[in-house]
């Protein structure tokens, strides 16, 4: 019987087409995916559960992912945030970094950087199970 808690990961996006790819990703690297209609949703989800990384949309609505970032610094929470974004908007990216995201990927080519980070999350996950 293997005991290792299975890594999760929490989703703030409104795309489907979006969603979709996240969670065939999630299904390929067997992960949970949650997905949430709000940041506040997320935040008191955190509490009964801290996901592996959050991936969440800079447009839910815009600015809503930088106000997730730090309600989370905030509760003194060190998950993972990677950041979606429209298109390349270089300042977007800048302020999400430096609310703490390890990413800020540009919509619709996710699949690859996503995946990179996912691996990383179940690493981390492994090592403390």
């Amino acid at each position: 019987m293997n005991l290792a808690k299975q890594a999760i990961v929490y989703l703030l996006e409104k795309d489907t087409s979006i969603t979709d790819t996240i969670r065939s990703l999630c299904d390929e690297k067997s992960m949970m995916l949650e997905c949430f209609d709000s940041g506040p949703e997320l935040l008191r989800a955190i509490d009964l559960q801290v996901p592996a990384c959050i991936v969440a949309a800079d447009n839910v609505p815009v600015g809503h992912a930088l106000t997730l970032m730090e309600a989370l610094d905030a509760c003194h929470q060190d998950i993972p945030v990677i950041i979606l974004g429209e298109h390349s908007d270089v300042s977007s990216a800048v302020a999400a970094i430096k609310a703490g995201a390890i990413d800020y990927i540009e919509k619709p080519v996710i699949y690859g950087r996503l995946a990179e980070h996912f691996n990383q999350a179940l690493a981390r996950t492994a090592l403390t199970s």
